[in-house]
């Protein structure tokens, strides 16, 4: 099963690298488009600019970035950036996190970061963890699927990325009542992964009613829930004959 799993993984982020190099941001410039293997699971990235091999060498930087992130998790050396952020929401939440399952969320932001201003845009995205990287005047408009747990074949729910990060949680056979799956839009990508993983253990009352202004999709026995500023950017499957 955890072949199959990767293998969809795979095939996912290859579908994602045509799809946005063919109808990326900027649909009159091409863009260069890049896939590795990375953090035991799949990168890809496409960007956009007005001098392609300055793109590329940002695009390899970025994975560079991720690279060295992934080599001090597993060296298990202490990340100061990942301590902070598992102190705030311990204090604030009980809730504790392993480094280790938050670091994706950091190497993305850091990989955006070293894109520095080689792009015009960009996308990335690391295990299924998006990362819009632009100017605030360029939003996108990409539907990120929300799979359902205990059938990655279906979709529990889309939601619409303008920018910054987004990130899902998920745990199959949750129990009655428990979160199944959370989705966290955030302005970058570590938070994102923080509070994803976070309500996933609090559930969907806390996640919907967060104190931290972040927009939250949550699954449960209860059904689909988000919060208000997510209307019109989430959409249901249509529902499935019998």
């Amino acid at each position: 099963m955890d072949i199959y799993i990767q293998l969809y993984i795979l095939r996912i982020n290859l579908l994602l690298c045509l799809t946005i190099a063919a109808c990326g941001a900027d649909a009159h410039r091409p863009s260069v488009t890049r896939i590795w293997p990375e953090m035991g699971t799949m990168m890809s990235a496409a960007a956009w600019g007005t001098d392609s091999t300055r793109v590329a060498r940002a695009l390899e930087a970025a994975h560079d970035s991720v690279d060295h992130i992934d080599a001090l998790v597993q060296r298990r050396v202490g990340i100061a950036a990942l301590d902070s952020v598992r102190r705030e929401i311990r204090r604030g939440t009980g809730v504790a996190l392993a480094g280790d399952s938050i670091a994706p969320g950091y190497a993305l932001e850091r990989a955006a970061l070293a894109l520095g201003n080689d792009v015009d845009s960009a996308l990335l995205d690391l295990g299924g963890q998006y990362r819009w990287v632009a100017a605030a005047a360029r939003p996108t408009h990409r539907t990120v699927g929300i799979p359902d747990p205990d059938n990655t074949l279906r979709m529990l729910a889309s939601v619409e990325l303008h920018g910054g990060s987004v990130r899902t949680q998920s745990q199959r056979n949750a129990p009655r009542g428990a979160a199944r799956s959370v989705t966290v839009l955030a302005p970058d990508a570590l938070t994102a992964n923080a509070w994803a993983a976070t309500f996933l253990a609090l559930g969907c009352d806390r996640a919907l009613t967060n104190r931290e202004g972040l927009s939250v999709v949550c699954a449960d026995s209860a059904g689909v829930r988000w919060t208000s500023e997510l209307q019109n950017r989430v959409s249901l499957p249509a529902a499935r004959g019998p």
